[in-house]
C-alpha cells in the first residue's frame, strides 16, 4: 500500500495546524488575556472530541485508563504548553517564521526519539542524509527570521 495518501493527510493536518496560532493569538487580542485564549482552545478542543466520542460511541475503558502510567497523562500538558506558546509567538515571529521553528523542534525532536527508538518508535540510525534534512530545516528557520 502506498504512503502517499497518508502523508497528503499529514500536510492537510499541518496546514490546519498553521491557522490555529494566529485565531488564538486574534482571540487572546480580543480578550486581552492569552491565557483565557488557550483555555478556550483547549476547552472547545475538548468539547468536539468529547461530542465525537458520545456520537460515534467510542468505547472508553475507564479500568485501562488506570493503568496508564503517571507521565504519559503529561501529553496532554504539551498540547497546552503548544497553544500557549503558539499565541504568544505567532505575532512575534509570523506565521512563517514561527512554524519553520515549530518544524525545526519537531524535526529535532523526532530524529532524536527515533535514534533512541522512544515509545512505539523502533530505533534508527543517524545517517549524513537525516542530519542533512535537519540541517536545511535549521537553515530555513534562520532564512525566515533574517527576511523579517
Amino acid at each position: 500500500m502506498s504512503k502517499w495518501p497518508f502523508v497528503i493527510a499529514a500536510i492537510g493536518a499541518g496546514a490546519l495546524i498553521a491557522l490555529q496560532p494566529g485565531m488564538n493569538a486574534e482571540v487572546a487580542r480580543r480578550l486581552g488575556n492569552p491565557f483565557a485564549a488557550a483555555f478556550i482552545s483547549i476547552l472547545v478542543a475538548f468539547l468536539v472530541a468529547l461530542s465525537y466520542v458520545i456520537a460515534t460511541r467510542q468505547p472508553i475503558s475507564w479500568t485501562a485508563m488506570s493503568t496508564v502510567p503517571w507521565y504519559l497523562w503529561l501529553a496532554g500538558s504539551i498540547g497546552t504548553v503548544f497553544v500557549a506558546a503558539t499565541l504568544w509567538l505567532a505575532p512575534i515571529l509570523g506565521a512563517a517564521g514561527l512554524f519553520a521553528a515549530i518544524v525545526a523542534g519537531q524535526m529535532i525532536m523526532a530524529m532524536t526519539i527515533d535514534w533512541f527508538g522512544f515509545g512505539p518508535y523502533q530505533s534508527q540510525g543517524l545517517d549524513p542524509l537525516r542530519l542533512l534534512a535537519v540541517g536545511l530545516v535549521l537553515a530555513g528557520v534562520v532564512l525566515f527570521q533574517r527576511s523579517a
